[in-house]
């Protein structure tokens, strides 16, 4: 009963309600001089992934986050796809920057000449050998590389190997050639999140190749932004809701400030959308239930009325402390909002700013 007293319902699919929701929860941060570019981004970034009509919860590891020194807050924008701050493709030999239509294979192989698993070294003589050798060599690539055109994949993501080299020059060349864009050093973590996203499945085998493991976009592209800093982004996933925000700040204090209060935008929009319902803050709800405790005690009798008392007067501290941490006499404060909430002002609470007891719902 009390719950439902308290409790404001939030319809999850007004836009500016969520945003006025995620400006309270930015105004004691850092960036809330931001908050009219952050609040909408975080907002706008849960609805995009989600199905307001069902929605039950909000998994955010479909939002990632991409920090990226260089420009202002202000730079900060919401992408739908992925963006990837430290991998980009390669440019040896010319490889393209941009493929539109891109069948994407997510590839956990070496495409070079094989190596042993031990120490070993190979003795040259003379020059036949040498040519003998590098011919040996040439010829493995190419034939690897013909299996991959065969297959249709015209964007490579490499996974990083701390082992062996996941491409050399030659390969680098002949894939460039063919107008194949390859994107090497793709974290072992970060594998799950990318097929997740481009609906591909981890291909451990150059005879693996096939399109039914391919992820697909609209657009790989290495562009650049406002300050001339360079990142690769997959946008256009058709099967896919995952968007990234890539944020933006002179140094990295101001971004990972700027993470950390998204990430707490994001976390109140996922609360919301668990119970569709806001609740008063400066102290109100706490005082509002310690009373309807005391009123509930008046009608029990022997020691239980004991244990209602002393959770009455636990509740009663968070208004008393936060009264005290703003500077204000809290004896008074805490008597003053429990005659307004006897008088049925249960939306009452204190304002730190204002440093008096206001309406927290308005």
């Amino acid at each position: 009963m009390i719950k439902n007293t308290l409790s404001i319902p939030v319809d999850i699919t007004n836009r500016e309600t969520l945003i006025q929701c995620v400006n309270t929860s930015l105004s004691s941060k850092v960036v809330s001089a931001n908050s009219e570019l952050l609040s909408p981004m975080a907002v706008d970034a849960v609805l995009k992934i989600i199905d307001t009509n069902n929605a039950t919860n909000v998994d955010l590891k479909d939002i990632k986050i991409v920090k990226k020194v260089g420009g202002t807050l202000d730079d900060t924008e919401l992408i739908e796809g992925i963006v990837f701050d430290k991998c980009k493709p390669s440019s040896a030999s010319g490889g393209p920057s941009k493929i539109e239509n891109a069948k994407i294979a997510v590839v956990q192989f070496q495409i070079a000449t094989p190596k042993t698993d031990i120490e070993n070294s190979v003795i040259v003589k003379d020059y036949q050998a040498m040519d003998r050798i590098m011919r040996e060599e040439r010829k493995i690539i190419a034939e690897m590389v013909k299996k991959i055109v065969a297959s249709g994949a015209n964007v490579l993501l490499i996974q990083k190997s701390i082992l062996k080299d996941a491409t050399n020059e030659l390969s680098l060349h002949f894939l460039a050639k063919k107008g194949i864009m390859v994107v090497q050093d793709i974290e072992r973590d970060e594998i799950d999140f990318i097929c997740r996203s481009i609906n591909a499945i981890p291909i451990a085998h150059i005879d693996h190749m096939s399109p039914d493991k391919f992820g697909t976009a609209a657009l790989c592209e290495h562009s650049r932004l406002l300050d001339d800093t360079k990142i690769f982004k997959i946008t256009g996933l058709k099967e896919s809701k995952t968007v990234s925000i890539l944020v933006r700040g002179s140094n990295p204090l101001v971004i990972d400030e700027a993470d950390r209060s998204l990430h707490d935008a994001l976390c109140v929009i996922r609360s919301l959308i668990k119970s569709r319902g806001l609740i008063t803050g400066g102290g109100s709800v706490e005082l509002a239930i310690a009373t309807h405790l005391q009123e509930k005690m008046k009608s029990i009798k022997g020691l239980e009325t004991i244990v209602f008392r002393a959770y009455a007067e636990a509740l009663e501290i968070i208004p008393y402390t936060l009264a005290e941490n703003a500077g204000m006499n809290p004896i008074n404060v805490v008597t003053e909002l429990r005659n307004r909430h006897a008088k049925g002002e249960i939306n009452s609470g204190i304002s730190v700013k204002k440093g008096n007891i206001v309406d927290m719902k308005a």
